[in-house]
């Protein structure tokens, strides 16, 4: 596996788009930037600039503490699933680290206990992290301006974007409001080994995220079994599969050479 090529929110958007063209935008030369322009910019939604390679990116202006930070806005989706790969190769790092010191019990220390918290902690928010992806990824498809119906029996519900996204489950909208929104589009039509690669991800996270308690921590043990012998790097695949299946070349290797 490698790192991701990292984008920018609205990022294709705005290749296509000039802001010097767009009456809605006031067109600032850098040099003339006062302390009172940023402050006024700042209270608006979002402000385009251009970088030293002529990139239009859609950015915010932000006051810490008395400095005005231009920041341009990642791509979330992307963030997510970039750093779901920095926990998993940490993951890979620390559980050669626990085979060594754990595989004979007479070597057990307790000085082990940070081996064991750095593993269920790099472990388990890889998986949120990889799940979160694909909820960002799918709220992101949504269409402005077009509803979503779901027909009963008895009655017939119209749901607008923002509805969906807050009343819809993942299930639902992956399988129905998608195919129905995108003309039919459905990577859920048939079952595959990425389409249950995915079902397990979801599965595997909503434990981890409502853990349970019992009398004797089994329910505890089996999530960390689970994250043990969990199939991290065909999951990362499948979520790649899934993304770039919506929006072609969406996700692609970072063209250097580097793991990070």
């Amino acid at each position: 596996m490698k790192h991701i090529h990292k984008k920018f929110l609205f990022e294709d958007k705005w290749k296509q788009e000039s802001p010097f063209e767009n009456r809605e935008f006031e067109l600032i030369d850098i040099n003339k930037f006062s302390t009172k322009t940023l402050q006024k910019a700042s209270k608006d939604s979002f402000v385009v600039i251009q970088t030293t390679e002529f990139d239009n990116l859609y950015a915010f202006l932000h006051n810490h503490h008395g400095k005005m930070l231009t920041i341009p806005m990642p791509d979330l989706t992307l963030v997510y699933y970039d750093f779901a790969y920095k926990l998993n190769m940490t993951r890979k790092e620390v559980i050669k680290e626990m085979t060594d010191k754990l595989s004979c019990p007479e070597r057990f220390s307790e000085a082990n206990s940070d081996l064991l918290y750095n593993f269920y902690g790099h472990s388990s928010s890889c998986i949120i992290n990889l799940f979160t992806t694909i909820e960002s990824f799918v709220n992101s498809l949504l269409p402005v301006n077009k509803e979503y119906r779901r027909v009963s029996n008895n009655k017939t519900e119209l749901f607008n974007r923002e509805q969906i996204q807050k009343n819809i489950s993942f299930t639902e909208k992956v399988t129905k409001v998608l195919p129905q929104l995108l003309e039919n589009k459905n990577f859920f039509k048939n079952t595959t080994p990425s389409t249950q690669l995915i079902t397990n991800l979801k599965e595997l996270r909503d434990t981890i995220v409502h853990t349970k308690s019992d009398d004797l921590g089994k329910s505890q043990v089996e999530i960390f079994k689970k994250l043990l012998s969990y199939r991290y790097d065909e999951t990362f695949e499948a979520v790649r599969i899934f993304l770039n299946f919506y929006k072609e070349g969406y996700i692609v290797d970072c063209p250097c050479e580097k793991q990070f």
